[in-house]
């Protein structure tokens, strides 16, 4: 196979706009989101594209996470069901909550659902936090209805899944909390940051006081910290950067739709591929573009594409999340307390949690980092690239 390395169009999510809100933002003087124009706009415009009653900006999207987590209040030792296929962004506010993650199977498409939730249910669980993985859909409708069944709180982390559909309404927007992560690699991106979405306002409330170190700052008196908190603000050049891609988001998401559909119609007929497939009731957003190769031919595969200047990933994340992080797999957390593991379950074991579906897909998985301004002719390059790795490895 020749070697030729192929150019691909950068991506490069920043215009005019967020250039003209930068020079404005420093212009004032003032980069604090405590008083900030940019921030307050970016929280409402942001609450009106999902039809939210209330959005809550913070420094990043795992910082957006451990607000959620913190805002619902649970007690330490409570166990809080995840989808295995995340980023460590998912679990460690858990842990910092003093919560123990737990974990469920995945299905067909890579996604949660109450089928694969429910054995992962016990007399200890608090919480269901959904993983929208790649841009795809869990089933957060049936989720809820679960979780309402058990008396569960729900949060959707959405990190992956800006713009993304099921049905009529965005994920999101079917658990108590929805969390958005603003990251470099994101359809919507400030280089970090993160917004949580809610109707309730208390919950909001709760958001707001958390990300603000537990401050008040509606009290005239003394200062009043009502709530343990962080400093989790985001800044105003944050939003002033992320504030205009609100109106060109559909339009990112619809492209990479555009772009994915053109790689599954140019590969669907060569041996040895499969295209990952979101679940048909959703509609799929893309932050980046996994297939399926065998396990053994996944490396060299993903290596040949490397090689030409593909950007791939083989296996993602490689484990189950909780294989990844050594405050899971070897109860290194805080101190040599083993907290919060030794709250509730001090025998429990990672080991013993069945994921075959997962294990089979990290285990022929490969991440091509799909975006908005590849070019089609780019994306057909991408494509006989993938063909040629293919047959190649099969010689």
């Amino acid at each position: 196979m020749s070697r030729t390395i192929i150019p691909l169009t950068p991506r490069q999510p920043f215009g005019p706009e967020a250039l003209a809100n930068c020079q404005q933002a420093l212009a004032s003087g003032r980069l604090s989101s405590v008083d900030g124009p940019f921030t307050s706009e970016l929280e409402r415009r942001f609450a009106q594209f999902y039809g939210a009653e209330h959005a809550v900006s913070a420094s990043s999207g795992t910082a957006a996470i451990h607000s959620a987590v913190a805002a619902l209040g649970l007690e330490p030792g409570t166990e809080v069901i995840v989808g295995p296929i995340t980023d460590a962004g998912s679990i460690t506010p858990l842990l910092y909550e003093g919560l123990i993650p737990t974990f469920c199977d995945l299905d067909e498409h890579l996604a949660m659902t109450p089928e694969t939730i429910r054995p992962a249910i016990t007399e200890r669980t608090g919480a269901i936090m959904i993983i929208h993985l790649f841009g795809g859909v869990s089933d957060s409708a049936g989720i809820r209805r679960l979780a309402d069944e058990h008396g569960l709180r729900v949060l959707e982390d959405c990190s992956q899944a800006h713009a993304t559909r099921l049905g009529s309404r965005h994920v999101g927007t079917f658990g108590d909390i929805g969390m958005f992560s603003m990251q470099q690699s994101k359809h919507l991106t400030s280089g970090d940051g993160g917004v949580c979405i809610t109707d309730d306002p208390d919950l909001a409330q709760r958001l707001r006081l958390f990300r603000d170190k537990g401050w008040d700052r509606s009290a005239t008196a003394k200062r009043s910290y009502p709530m343990l908190g962080l400093n989790y603000r985001i800044t105003e050049l944050q939003s002033a950067v992320a504030l205009p891609q609100l109106d060109t988001l559909e339009a990112v998401v619809a492209r990479r739709r555009e772009l994915a559909g053109r790689l599954d119609a140019a590969l669907s007929t060569v041996p040895g591929f499969s295209p990952w497939v979101s679940p048909p009731a959703g509609e799929a957003s893309y932050w980046c573009y996994p297939f399926f190769v065998e396990a053994d031919r996944r490396d060299p595969i993903a290596a040949r594409l490397t090689e030409r200047g593909i950007p791939v990933t083989p296996g993602y994340i490689g484990a189950p999340i909780f294989e990844c992080l050594v405050a899971t797999q070897d109860r290194q957390t805080f101190g040599d307390s083993q907290y919060p593991f030794t709250l509730a379950r001090p025998d429990f074991d990672y080991g013993d949690v069945d994921l075959p579906v997962t294990r089979d897909a990290l285990s022929r998985v490969i991440v091509f980092w799909l975006h908005e301004h590849l070019t089609d002719a780019e994306v057909d390059a991408v494509a006989e690239a993938v063909r040629e790795a293919i047959a190649e490895d099969e010689r």
